[in-house]
């Protein structure tokens, strides 16, 4: 799925070996339309490196996996821990992220996951550049 795109009775979707096909006894047209999850907002280069340092732990396909940690963050970007923390102050801001707490970085993932900011597909390609680089 490439972006937002009706379901109509009848269309199919394959995740993995499973099939799923969308049935509906409402008429197409006319019915209520699926709103689609809020753009992510403005992001630098370097916030969104961050960003994606931080939700690569993804990847794993393990449940309940941890993000990165402002430690592990800065040694892959090779900058200090206050300039991630600073930057994660900044990704916080724009995402609407309140409270305090580690829980904040699993709340930062999760939206940057969920509005488009990082995507499975820039993690993997990330991925593949961090091995092409070692």
């Amino acid at each position: 799925i490439w972006g937002e795109h009706p379901l109509r009775p009848g269309d199919e979707l394959r995740v993995g070996t499973t099939r799923l096909v969308y049935r509906s006894d409402e008429p197409t047209g006319g019915g209520k339309s699926t709103q689609a999850s809020e753009p992510p907002p403005e992001l630098t280069r370097r916030e969104r490196e961050v960003l994606v340092v931080l939700c690569r732990s993804v990847l794993a396909g393990e449940a309940f996996t941890e993000p990165a940690s402002i430690r592990e963050i800065a040694a892959v970007l090779v900058v200090s821990e206050a300039a991630v923390k600073q930057h994660l102050v900044h990704l916080y801001d724009k995402f609407a992220i309140h409270g305090g707490g580690e829980r904040r970085r699993v709340g930062l993932a999760n939206e940057a996951l969920r509005r488009g900011a990082v995507t499975m597909a820039g993690l993997r390609q990330a991925a593949r550049d961090d091995k092409r680089a070692r």
